[in-house]
């Protein structure tokens, strides 16, 4: 099970690397997200997000917005938190949930390389619980999540690490606590299309769960001067993490 959060900052950093889309204004995105992954269950569990994003972007601010549609083909234990989910009971029953998942609201600063001689960026994001809760869409309870992520241009070569920290809410009957993550990667560009590979660590937010550590890889090239594509999938390489997952994004700039 990807958590949409994560492919999303992926997709991100391709997206701010193609001219294409690179300039101020608005964009909006849609694409597929589908992974598999039992989590430590023993029962697979099959996931499917339609996320559908607002992007503003104006100087060195970003703003964007998130609402996923989900689809949860799986075991019960899976509650969604935005996108992805968390183990809540690894004995609960197969079960089939779909509707409107958490909206999503970030902000990001990001400093140009040439300011301080390496890229910075800070960001912040609230998950609102729009989701609902007693269908397993949600837990019904706010997060707050904070990053930052530093790059290097070198050459054609952009190599980047970033840390974040995730404030999860306290729903009745589900013991969640705060989580770290971390990835490291590069993008490459070559010409207008970005090639971008790294690996993602996410502590665990519940004690019924596991760490997740991912690898994921993404190509974005524009096809028009307004219109982006994104194609990436990831393989996990711990029980927390999906077996697998892949995704298309597609991003309009008005």
């Amino acid at each position: 099970m990807k958590k949409l959060i994560l492919a999303a900052s992926a997709v991100a950093v391709a997206l701010a690397a193609t001219p294409a889309l690179a300039d101020d204004g608005l964009t909006a995105t849609t694409g597929v997200d589908y992974s598999r992954g039992d989590y430590g269950t023993g029962v697979d569990t099959d996931i499917l997000i339609v996320p559908l994003s607002l992007r503003y972007k104006t100087g060195d601010l970003r703003f964007t917005a998130t609402l996923p549609w989900l689809r949860i083909d799986g075991s019960s234990a899976i509650v969604g938190d935005g996108g992805g989910g968390v183990v809540i009971d690894p004995n609960a029953p197969r079960t089939v949930r779909s509707g409107f998942g958490d909206v999503n609201l970030g902000a990001a600063w990001a400093i140009p390389e040439e300011r301080l001689g390496f890229g910075l960026e800070l960001s912040g994001r609230v998950k609102l619980p729009t989701a609902k809760a007693s269908r397993g869409l949600g837990t019904g309870k706010a997060d707050f999540a904070v990053g930052a992520e530093l790059s290097k241009s070198i050459g054609p070569v952009t190599p980047f690490v970033s840390l974040g920290y995730r404030m999860p809410g306290d729903p009745a009957g589900i013991d969640l606590h705060n989580a770290w993550n971390a990835s490291a990667g590069a993008s490459m560009a070559l010409g207008q299309t970005v090639l971008i590979a790294s690996y993602d660590y996410r502590e665990r937010t519940s004690d019924l769960s596991r760490d997740s550590e991912e690898l994921f890889g993404a190509v974005s090239t524009p096809v028009s001067s307004r219109l982006n594509v994104t194609l990436y999938g990831s393989a996990g390489l711990t029980k927390g993490a999906p077996d697998f997952g892949v995704g298309s994004m597609i991003g309009l700039r008005f």
